[in-house]
Formats: structure tokens, C-alpha cells, sequence
């Protein structure tokens, strides 16, 4: 081999070795122009809630899960410039300002120590936290200040003209140590609990340190020594130690897995920068890490996530995963466009080589390698070089070597096959070539056979049996079921799959081709990607659908992922592993498993474009411009939730912030009716992508969950008056998983007027104010009911007394003829006593009509006085009897006026004519119990039967009878009953209350 090729191949054995072994970590970069109010990263801290803090030269900002919160004078800070942050042991933050002393955050107000409260000094340039105290470090002095009172001791300084300017603190056996910047190393001694400082020895020009175990890291001017503690604290003038480094470091690290470092500022030199501190020496990771600033003065680590914050004093914040779960390995200048690997090889295709790695063999195949091969097969008279005309694509032979564009690369039977702009290639493990055809097609493959398939887009296919003599089958492209616009394929077992943008889906097997549209197996048309996945294939449209189909005994759709589920809308590629589909499109990388997706993104060091991919066994390689990613799948795939935790951080009601933290602490709050609008602020514990984060919110189990947000804030306007249990589900797209918990109990009281007791007072108001207006009407309508039967009555009672005061003419008329026959017969004195009775009666009733009610005894007289007269009439054959129940007192009961005196009068006009012998007329009355007066007439006369037209039940006079009765408020049934029974007589019986 000539020396020149040597040279050539270990030049790129090394320049590939360099490239597979470097890293390039993924970084953010925080500046003034976004997230932070000044470039100049003073001071920085991960709390133990793992929350950045960052102290500027005007600010502090908190950062929580990628969300900002801004600090300043305004909100209680005792300064904007911020030059040292520390945490107690009570979790309270403590920001030390150049210049007006401390501020002291417990999560929820400031509280300020400077000066005047007994600092030594205001401008403080470190804080050290130790058990119940902490240590104050500034420009001329140290202060100590107790967590419990806050009550601040300052320690006396050496006499000196230089500034006592304390540069860091650090414990070595459960002692404090004090480094100073040019008075030595001073140890804090607690002498009757009144602190003193020792001096240790005389170092001078020290900036930081670091204490690693027994030894120490110490930084001066230019250089950083390391030496065990035990010498570094000894006070010998002859203590020698070894430089190391340059420039001037001003902060040091130390992570989980045991690197230190560094943050340079070279001050008036351009050496400083972002530095690993090794055994080996002073490593720059400047360009690894993205960092081109030099002036670099503050650094933190968080051991959870494993990121380094770099503070600079120009360039802002900057982001760096130590451990990132992807990984891109940098090749300036090229594109990885494709993968292919054979039994022992494996081939990476970019656009300017071809590099085939065999175990630490290492062979490149360029551009002009490629241009050479192809002009030495253009020079071979036997070469063929198809035309259009021949259906070919027709090769431009004249392109150059810089202008070869690459399609992809294949492996089939232990060669490499390439397709190009200038042919197709087909190369041995070893570098050589062994097939060239200058043919130009986008889309290759080979059939079950391991022959050379060639697609054309618009001038049918071509497999190819012999490649030396160039014997091909062609398969025109008139034909229904030949391949045509074929964009993709998998070769899988004894059948090889072609997708094509316009005609669907196409096989090739021991039959021949088949078109999956034109034979009605599978109608879509818009085909772009296809995968195996297992015994399954995965097929994604034009469009970003995605579908697992099944065809092996028939072809059956098995599921389909639409594009709404996929994160984004334009496929790069699918790949399978272990049965997860890998999806990658224009926004990253989803994988899919048993309805469990994870999306991999920028956020986790994944960007754009993908122009290959392929998994080899755990990992998923993927090409891009200038390098690839390496994603760990087993890691990515199985990974433990990362959201076990939420809580509230603010609450606002009705657009005013709720300071009380007693109802955050018991996730409790209970609001008045017009303090309905709230909004809910929280957080997840600490998590490595935030951004992977969506929240979703339901104020009752039974509810189904709010459409998801990426804000982790809820904000409900107008609550109606009800009690809620705010519980929040978060989706995590970084693992699949969700985590819901109960967030917070809110209450909203109602108005008064719509509690249970207004409405149970209301109701009784308004049933009262309903009963009082009834009972209005009542005594309305009772007041008129009774009017109208005073009226009536009154009507009843004056047409009663007109009828009382007029005597029945044919009564009188008989009255006087019997007189008259008196007179004339000479009966003086039969006359004079009909005469003197019918007066009387005349009298009586004039008397009696004009009284509502009589005494019993009255009644009893104008009865007796009636029928005297009456019976007269009748010769006084008529036998009556008048009964009177002793017990009555007949002064004493009244009863209505002249009410029996018809019934008197019907007997006598209708109960005995001529033919009835032996008449009698019986009148009783009987006290009956419950304070009723039994009245009853009975005759023996004809009496009456049903149907009869008797005029007893036509008389005007018992009519009127039973009217009165009803007026005075008698049941007229119960009250008068009549029985009658033909000629054997009637009993009239009334029943009336005394």
C-alpha cells in the first residue's frame, strides 16, 4: 500500500476515534434578553428543594421547574447587586448584597440585617451556613449571626492598613475556617460563647477554595494549588506547594461522580472560562459544554438531576446536563443521512463519506473516491450507460465530486449498497468496490432472492439478475400493479414492501408484484414511512397517520395512531424496538407502546433535523447536520415517575394576591360568596423537563378533567357558592406517566339570602304573609258570608214577620162566620169566649212576630190559644194533649218564634175530615241530651204516602220553616223529620239546640 494511503487512513482512524469518543453536552443559555434581568451571574444555589437560585448585579431570580420569579429592592430585597446566597438549616435563603448588608427569605417576606443592626459590614462577599448559625463574610470583616434570634455578633479583626475582605469559609474537623484574600487563613474559636478568630497561617492572594475530603483545592492569582489539609493549615514558613492551571478561579464543584469544576475570571486576562479540574491537569470544557465566555465567577450543581449552572459575568446563565439522557456526538461539517450494518461491519453514510467500521479498523470512502469509481466504469467500453429513452433516469456525468448527493445506504448479503446522483455502488466489508450501475433511482431494495431491485418514479421498475452482464426483468409501469413514485421499503422475510405518495402500497414474492389499492386489500393511497414492528408492520401516510398493520396470513388493520396523538405533523422516520414504535417527526421523537407514549425533544438535547436512524440493540442512533444522537432506549423506555408531589404556591382571589400562609399550610380555604374568582398557582416537586409537563383540573371526583395546559396554574372566574376539592392530574411526556393528586379544599360560602336558614325564614315569611292573606279573605268572604246572612236572614225574618202578621183570611174568615153563627144562634156567651180566644191570638201573634225567638211557655200559649180557637171551629171533638218533659223549665228555654204553629195548622186543615173518629192531636217536648229540645206533633188523621199530593210537603208555611232553620245554621234533614202514614196518621218532630 503507497505510504500516502497510510498517512491517509491513520489520519482518519484518528479523526473518527476523536469524533466517537468526544461529547458534546446539551446547554441552555439564560440571559438578560429572556429570563434574566442582567448578565452578571454573581452567585448562584440549588437549594434543598432543588430550586436555582441566581444572584445578579440587579436581582435575584428563582427558578422552579423552568418557571421564573423575579426579586428586587422593591419586593423587600436589601439590595439588587447579589453577591453570595446561602441556605440555613430552617430552609430560610440568605442573599448577601455588595452593599447594603443581608436579606433573609423564609417563602414569604424579607427580612433585612445590615449595618445598623450590627453587621460588621454591608458589603458581603460570602455566607456560610453551619448548624445554628451563620457566617457572614464581607469586604472588612465577619459577622455570626444565630438562626434562632437572628441576634448578629461581629468578631474582631487583626489591626492591619489592608482590608480584612473575607473570600470563603470551610469546616475541617467540626471547626470553621476563615480565608481572607491577603490576611491568611484565620479559625473561628468559640470562647465562652464568644466567637474569636485564630490565625492559622499567612496565604496570601486566595480567591476560593474547595475542601475535597483531607485535601484542599486553594485559587490565587494564575494558578490553583492542591495540597492535604494538614500542611495547608500549617503556620511553616517553608511550605512548598505545586502550581497548577491558569488563570483565576472564583467558585469550584464537585459532582456525584466525583469531577471538580472550576469557574475561571482571569480579570484583565482572557484566560478564564468553564475548567475540569483532573490529576492530569487544567481541562477547558468550553466548547463541549457551549460556553464562549471567559469571565465565568459562579457555579452550582444539582446532584439530583446531575446539571451544572455556570454563571458568567457578561453571557448570563448557562445550562449544562452532566448526564444527558441523549447524547450528540459532533462531526463539523457533515450530515449523517444513513446507517447500514452487515454481519461483522457497520457502515454511516454522510454527505461527504462513507466510513465502514470493523471492530478498530476504520475505512473512509470519499467523495472522490466515489467520483473515481465512477469514472473508471464510464471509461470500461462494456459499461452500459442507460438513457431516457430507455425508461432510465439518465445519470449528468459531468456533476463533480462535491456535488454527489447521497440517498441512502443498505446492507444486503455482506455488501454496502449506496444510491446516488452519479449510480449505485455496491461495496464489500473491506472498502471495495464490487458492483457499480449507473443508474440514478432515489428508492432500492432487493427482492427475497437478494436481487437488485431499481424503482423509477415514472418509468416502471427494474429487477436486476445479473449485475455484471446487466440482465434485468422490467416491469412497465402501465401495468395496474407495478410500482411507481416509490418512496420507501422493507425487505422483511420472503417479501419486500414499497410505498409509494400516489398508489398505496405494493409487495413483491415468489408471485410477483401486487398493488394493495388495485387488488382492494388496503385502499389508502398516501404512503411515506413502513417499519416492522414484531410480527407487525408500522406504516405512516402522507399525512402523519400511523398505522400497525398485520400481513401475514391476510392483511388486517390492527390499530391506528392518528396524527392528533403523534407530536407533530411530518414523519421522519419509524423504527421498532422491542415492541415500541419510534416515531420521529419535525418536533422529536415519540415512542409508543401498549398505549403509553414518551415524546423526546430539544428540552432533553434531541433537535432538529433527522435525516437517518437506526437501533442498535439499546440504542437509537439518529443523523443529523454535523453529528449524530445516541439515545439509551432501555433507559428511556422504563422509567420511574417523576411527579410524586404538588403543592400550592399562590393563591389569588379575585385578583388579589392571598397573603396568609396558615390556609396554604392546611390546603384550606373558605371564601365569601363575592370572592369567587380565584386562581391557583402550584408546582410539581423538582423535575428534569418541566416543559414536558401538562396539567389538567377537576373540582369533583365525579367530573371529568379540564382540557390540558402547559402553565401549572388553574384559574376559576365566577365559582358558583359550593364546596370543591381541587384535584389536578399531570401528564408527564418525558416517562408516559401521570400523577394526580387532591391540590387544595376550596369553599365559597354562599350570600345570606341563599343559605338553607334565609330560605327556611323566607319560606316561613311567605307562609305566614300567604296564611295571613287567607285568612284575610276569609274573614272577608266570613264577614260577607255573614252579611249576607244577616241580610237574608234579616230578609228571611221580615218576610217570616209578614207572613206571622198576616192571619190566614180563610182562617179568619171561618173565625168570624163562627161568631156570626154564635150571634145569630143567641150563644151570648160561646160567642163572647170565641171572641175573647181569637183576640188573644190576634194579639199574640201581633206580638210575637217581631221576636226572633220566644220563650217555651210563650210557644205553649199561642199553640193553646190557637187551638182553642181552631178546635172551636171543630165543636171541640178534636182530643189534644199537650206534653211537657218536667225536667224543662219552660221560662227559661227559648226557641224560634212561632215555628211549630204551621204544623199546628196543617192538622187542623188537613188531618181530619168528617170521616176520622175519635181525633187527636198530641204535642210533646223532650230535653234530649247534649242540650237539644225534642218538639213533636202527632195526629191520628189520613195522613199521607209516597207520591201523594198531599198539601202538607206544598205548604208555603213549612217551606218558609225549613228555610229558617237553614239560616240559623240547622242540617235541615237531621233537624225536622216528617213521617207520615196513610190514614193512620203524621209525627212532625224538630229538633232544635237550647
Amino acid at each position: 500500500m503507497p505510504f500516502y494511503r497510510i498517512i491517509r487512513l491513520s489520519f482518519l482512524f484518528f479523526l473518527w476515534f476523536q469524533i466517537a469518543s468526544s461529547q458534546n453536552f446539551p446547554s441552555k443559555n439564560y440571559t438578560a434578553a429572556g429570563e434574566l434581568p442582567n448578565n452578571s451571574v454573581r452567585s448562584l444555589l440549588v437549594d434543598s428543594n432543588n430550586i436555582l437560585w441566581i444572584g445578579t448585579e440587579n436581582g435575584v431570580v428563582k427558578k422552579e421547574n423552568d418557571v421564573f420569579t423575579y426579586f428586587f429592592e422593591e419586593d423587600g430585597l436589601a439590595l439588587n447587586s447579589c453577591w453570595a446566597i446561602a441556605e440555613d438549616s430552617n430552609k430560610n435563603i440568605w442573599f448577601g448584597s455588595y452593599g447594603n448588608g443581608v436579606s433573609i427569605y423564609d417563602g414569604n417576606k424579607f427580612k433585612v440585617i445590615s449595618e445598623e443592626n450590627g453587621l460588621v459590614h454591608n458589603e458581603v462577599t460570602r455566607l456560610f451556613s453551619y448548624k445554628d448559625h451563620m457566617f457572614v463574610g464581607t469586604s472588612d470583616g465577619i459577622s455570626i449571626i444565630n438562626l434562632q434570634n437572628f441576634k448578629v455578633k461581629s468578631l474582631n479583626i487583626p489591626s492591619s492598613k489592608e482590608l480584612f475582605r473575607v473570600q470563603d469559609f470551610f469546616e475541617y474537623e467540626q471547626e470553621i475556617y476563615v480565608v481572607t484574600y491577603n490576611s491568611g487563613i484565620f479559625r473561628i474559636d468559640f470562647n465562652n460563647d464568644q466567637p474569636v478568630l485564630a490565625k492559622v497561617n499567612n496565604h496570601q492572594y486566595i480567591y476560593s477554595v474547595l475542601k475535597d475530603n483531607d485535601s484542599i483545592y486553594s485559587s490565587n492569582k494564575g494558578f490553583y494549588t492542591k495540597n492535604k489539609l494538614t500542611g495547608y493549615l500549617d503556620n511553616s514558613e517553608s511550605f512548598a506547594t505545586k502550581k497548577n492551571g491558569r488563570s483565576i478561579i472564583w467558585d469550584y464543584v464537585k459532582t456525584k461522580d466525583k469531577k471538580i469544576y472550576a469557574a475561571a475570571w482571569g480579570i484583565f486576562d482572557t484566560d478564564g472560562g468553564i475548567y475540569e479540574v483532573t490529576n492530569q491537569g487544567f481541562i477547558s470544557k468550553a466548547s463541549e459544554f457551549n460556553i464562549s465566555s471567559t469571565d465565568v465567577i459562579s457555579l452550582a450543581y444539582d446532584s439530583i438531576f446531575e446539571k451544572l449552572y455556570v454563571g458568567t459575568k457578561d453571557a448570563g446563565l448557562f445550562e449544562i446536563k452532566l448526564k444527558p439522557l441523549i447524547k450528540f456526538r459532533k462531526i463539523e461539517g457533515q450530515n449523517i443521512i444513513g446507517f447500514a450494518r452487515t454481519g461483522k461491519t457497520s457502515a454511516v453514510l454522510s454527505t461527504e463519506n462513507l466510513v465502514i467500521t470493523n471492530g478498530n479498523d476504520i475505512n473512509s470512502i470519499s467523495l472522490i473516491q466515489f467520483k473515481k469509481w465512477q469514472q473508471r466504469a464510464r471509461s470500461n467500453k462494456r459499461t452500459l450507460l442507460p438513457k431516457d429513452k430507455d425508461s432510465f433516469y439518465e445519470l449528468n456525468h459531468s456533476l463533480k465530486a462535491e456535488e454527489i448527493n447521497f440517498y441512502d445506504v443498505k446492507a444486503e448479503r455482506d455488501h454496502y449498497w449506496i444510491n446516488s446522483n452519479i449510480g449505485i455502488f455496491a461495496i464489500d466489508e473491506t472498502g471495495e468496490l464490487k458492483h457499480y450501475l449507473p443508474i440514478h433511482s432515489e428508492e432500492i431494495n432487493f427482492t427475497e432472492a437478494g436481487e437488485l431491485m431499481e424503482t423509477h418514479p415514472y418509468g416502471g421498475l427494474r429487477i436486476f439478475n445479473d449485475l455484471d452482464t446487466f440482465q434485468y426483468s422490467y416491469y412497465d409501469a402501465v401495468e395496474a400493479h407495478t410500482p411507481t413514485m416509490i418512496v420507501n421499503s422493507l425487505k422483511k422475510e420472503d417479501k419486500t414492501y414499497l410505498l409509494s405518495v400516489f398508489s398505496g402500497l405494493y409487495i413483491h414474492d415468489k408471485d410477483g408484484f401486487s398493488s394493495y389499492v388495485e387488488n382492494g386489500t388496503w385502499k389508502e393511497k398516501q404512503l411515506r414511512h413502513i417499519s416492522s414492528l414484531g410480527k407487525n408492520l408500522a406504516i405512516s401516510s402522507e399525512f402523519g397517520d400511523v398505522y400497525i398493520v398485520n400481513d401475514q396470513a391476510s392483511f388486517k388493520i390492527l390499530n391506528k395512531i392518528p396524527r392528533a396523538h403523534i407530536h407533530g405533523n411530518t414523519i421522519s422516520f419509524l423504527k421498532e424496538y422491542q415492541g415500541t414504535l419510534l416515531i420521529g417527526t419535525e418536533k422529536g421523537l415519540t415512542l409508543f407502546k401498549n398505549g403509553r407514549n414518551i415524546f423526546l425533544d430539544e428540552e432533553q438535547g434531541l433537535k432538529q433535523p433527522f435525516l437517518s436512524a437506526e437501533v442498535n440493540k439499546d440504542l437509537l442512533i439518529i443523523g443529523s447536520t454535523n453529528g449524530t444522537y445516541s439515545i439509551d432506549l432501555q433507559a428511556v423506555g422504563a422509567p420511574e415517575s417523576l411527579v410524586n408531589e404538588l403543592k400550592v404556591k399562590e393563591i389569588f382571589i379575585n385578583n388579589d394576591k392571598l397573603a396568609s400562609r396558615n390556609l396554604l399550610d392546611q390546603n384550606k380555604i373558605d371564601l365569601a360568596y363575592d370572592q369567587n374568582t380565584v386562581l391557583l398557582k402550584f408546582s410539581t416537586n423538582a423535575h428534569p423537563y418541566p416543559h414536558k409537563l401538562s396539567y389538567q383540573y377537576r373540582l369533583k371526583p365525579d367530573e371529568n378533567w379540564s382540557l390540558p395546559s402547559s402553565r401549572p396554574e388553574i384559574f376559576l372566574p365566577f365559582l358558583p357558592a359550593n364546596k370543591y376539592n381541587v384535584a389536578v392530574k399531570v401528564s408527564d411526556q418525558s416517562t408516559g406517566l401521570s400523577y394526580s393528586e387532591k391540590l387544595i379544599s376550596l369553599r365559597i360560602r354562599p350570600p345570606f339570602w341563599r343559605t338553607w336558614w334565609f330560605a327556611v325564614l323566607l319560606i316561613i315569611i311567605v307562609i305566614t304573609l300567604v296564611y295571613g292573606i287567607y285568612k284575610h279573605q276569609i274573614r272577608q268572604s266570613q264577614n260577607f258570608e255573614a252579611q249576607k246572612r244577616m241580610i237574608q236572614q234579616r230578609f228571611e225574618e221580615t218576610k217570616m214577620e209578614a207572613l206571622l202578621a198576616q192571619m190566614n183570611p180563610h182562617f179568619i174568615f171561618n173565625a168570624m162566620n163562627s161568631i156570626q153563627n154564635y150571634i145569630m144562634d143567641s150563644d151570648i156567651d160561646n160567642a163572647s169566649l170565641f171572641l175573647g180566644d181569637f183576640a188573644k191570638l190576634i194579639r199574640l201573634n201581633l206580638d210575637h212576630c217581631t221576636k226572633p225567638t220566644i220563650l217555651l211557655i210563650e210557644e205553649i200559649e199561642y199553640l193553646q190559644a190557637y187551638i182553642r180557637v181552631e178546635n172551636t171551629r171543630f165543636e171541640n171533638r178534636i182530643q189534644v194533649v199537650m206534653d211537657v218533659d218536667p225536667t224543662i223549665d219552660t221560662y227559661d228555654i227559648e226557641i224560634p218564634t212561632m215555628l211549630l204553629q204551621t204544623f199546628v195548622e196543617n192538622v187542623f186543615v188537613h188531618a181530619f175530615p168528617v170521616t176520622i173518629n175519635d181525633p187527636s192531636l198530641k204535642i210533646s217536648f223532650q230535653l234530649l241530651a247534649d242540650s237539644l229540645l225534642q218538639c213533636k206533633i202527632e195526629d191520628n188523621g189520613i195522613g199521607f204516602s209516597k207520591g201523594s199530593t198531599n198539601k202538607l210537603h206544598q205548604s208555603k208555611g213549612v217551606k218558609l220553616v225549613k228555610e229558617r232553620l237553614a239560616l240559623m245554621g240547622y242540617d235541615v234533614e237531621e233537624a225536622l223529620k216528617i213521617i207520615s202514614t196513610k190514614d193512620k196518621g203524621t209525627t212532625v218532630t224538630i229538633t232544635l239546640k237550647v
